[in-house]
């Protein structure tokens, strides 16, 4: 009798709680989902096995004349925006109420995780203004012949397997191991072989950031349902092997240059830079370059330094071999698009005298830059833009206030496929982007893949230029075809575990090598 007693007086209190909880955004005059007890409006993700970028396109289709909806994750509210209007004014315009990310996590305990993408505020600002010297085309350019010759080894690698019979490959596979040849060297500043070395420690390392295992899927669910155990709990993000390989590396690497006085034109010299004094060196005939990180000469330390090395690996490592295999896998799809790109490669060679690639001829593919950006257009690497609410914020021509701390989630997938901003979603056409400026939402051009505004991403030139490269060395020597023609007409499936928009299953392309007459 007693325990029926107190299981009835717990029924009841999660009852009360729960109608109290869920009650958040109706008493704020917002319309909300129909949350379940404990999962808020998450259910679906795990029940209908939905990719989170797919779980919040679905809910941007079904309410998308609703400016902002509440929903809660476990019995977290958040706001959903749906309004083009809205979105521009939260990455854009009204910036100074929504400067920051949501990160349940505690960066003093994760370490690696306390970089530019996470840090809050004013010690994010700070960040950014020392480390944009970093990012402009001068120190890219500068940069170059190292991330060339990792490129090379790819196409090498290829001449080299269809010579001897072997033409169909797994690209996203090596596009991965390619990238992280390049992040290891521009980094790191330790040169290898990923391409020819798919067990390198890099690569390894690599993928084990990426892993999907049980205990990520089980943390997964704490991060969305309940991040406040995230800090309560002190629940890390990074893997302790990749945590202990990162540190080990950027401390070996750093003691090797200074002892045997040794720079190189790479991202670790730079930050060695900003450890060093405070600042980095720009170049006299960098144009692009920002000087006003000068006025700051606070240093970086040790664990900011490895952080920051650390993101680039983790967002360098994944974002750029998804987009080239997806780009790759439309071109075969589309054999006329494929045509007009390579035609395009083989005009800007044969201008430039030397028939080489360079940073210049990269620079004059607009084409081939317009289906890089209709690939990250049809399939964002990052599907939902998070931010912060850091002020009560009222919605313009709306009774509707978000609070403060509420976090705002931007269904960046249901803005790509919506055809009133982009007709006919699911076709690739890259012509659509010739008049249309990416990297902002100006003139109604809803492109974020990149984000917008102040906490855009930093290294969008860096993605732009070794993606863009990567597709140059495939079209320039070999026409790409389906390995399965049944997927000529298929839209592909993706991963419901992984946050980024992977795909569900791996596809296989067929390479030929091109004859003189195409």
């Amino acid at each position: 009798m007693f325990f029926t007693i107190v299981a009835a007086l717990l029924l009841l209190i999660g009852y009360l709680f729960h109608q109290h909880k869920y009650k958040f955004w109706i008493n704020r005059g917002f319309v909300q989902l129909e949350p379940k007890f404990l999962i808020g409006d998450l259910g679906p993700m795990m029940t209908e096995k939905k990719s989170i970028g797919e779980y919040f396109y679905n809910i941007y289709v079904k309410h998308k004349h609703h400016k902002a909806l509440g929903i809660y994750m476990g019995f977290q509210p958040a706001v959903v925006v749906n309004d083009a209007i809205l979105l521009q004014n939260v990455l854009v315009r009204d910036f100074s109420s929504f400067h920051d990310r949501p990160v349940p996590f505690d960066l003093q305990h994760d370490t690696l995780q306390n970089h530019l993408f996470h840090v809050p505020g004013q010690e994010w600002r700070d960040l950014r203004v020392k480390l944009s010297p970093t990012f402009t085309s001068g120190k890219l350019k500068g940069m170059f012949s190292v991330i060339k010759d990792c490129g090379n080894v790819l196409q090498e690698y290829l001449v080299k397997n269809v010579g001897s019979g072997t033409n169909v490959f797994e690209f996203r596979e090596l596009f991965a191991r390619l990238n992280t040849s390049i992040i290891s060297s521009v980094a790191f500043g330790i040169d290898n072989d990923c391409v020819n070395e798919p067990d390198h420690i890099f690569r390894r390392m690599g993928a084990k950031n990426f892993e999907i295992t049980k205990w990520v899927m089980v943390r997964n669910m704490i991060l969305f349902f309940f991040p406040q155990a995230m800090k309560m709990f002190r629940i890390k993000i990074t893997h302790p092997e990749v945590e202990k390989f990162v540190y080990s590396v950027v401390k070996q690497t750093i003691e090797y240059r200074e002892k045997n006085n040794v720079e190189r034109n790479d991202f670790m010299q730079l930050l060695i830079q900003l450890r060093n004094q405070g600042y980095v060196s720009v170049d006299k005939d960098d144009n692009n370059a920002d000087k006003s990180g000068h006025d700051d000469k606070k240093k970086l330390s040790f664990d900011d330094l490895a952080a920051n090395v650390f993101v680039f690996f983790q967002a360098g490592f994944e974002t750029s071999s998804s987009t080239l295999s997806y780009c790759l896998f439309e071109l075969a799809r589309h054999p006329e698009i494929q045509k007009k790109a390579q035609q395009e490669i083989d005009r800007v060679l044969k201008a430039s005298g030397e028939n080489e690639i360079s940073y210049e001829v990269l620079s004059e593919l607009k084409y081939l830059q317009h289906c890089i950006d209709e690939t990250l257009r049809k399939y964002p690497i990052l599907p939902l833009m998070f931010r912060l609410c850091t002020a009560d914020y009222k919605i313009p021509d709306t009774e509707l206030t978000i609070p403060k701390g509420t976090g705002v989630m931007i269904p960046v997938l249901g803005f790509q496929r919506d055809p009133e901003i982009y007709e006919n979603p699911l076709e690739f056409r890259p012509e659509r982007f010739i008049d249309c400026p990416t990297g902002s939402t100006a003139k109604g051009c809803y492109y974020l893949p990149f984000g917008d505004g102040p906490r855009n991403c930093i290294g969008m030139r860096m993605g732009k230029l070794t993606s863009k490269l990567g597709l140059m060395l495939v079209l320039s020597k070999f026409n790409v075809e389906l390995a399965d023609p049944d997927m000529a007409d298929k839209e592909l499936e993706f991963h419901h575990v992984q946050f980024i928009l992977c795909p569900l299953k791996e596809f296989n392309l067929r390479i030929t090598p091109r004859s003189a007459s195409n």
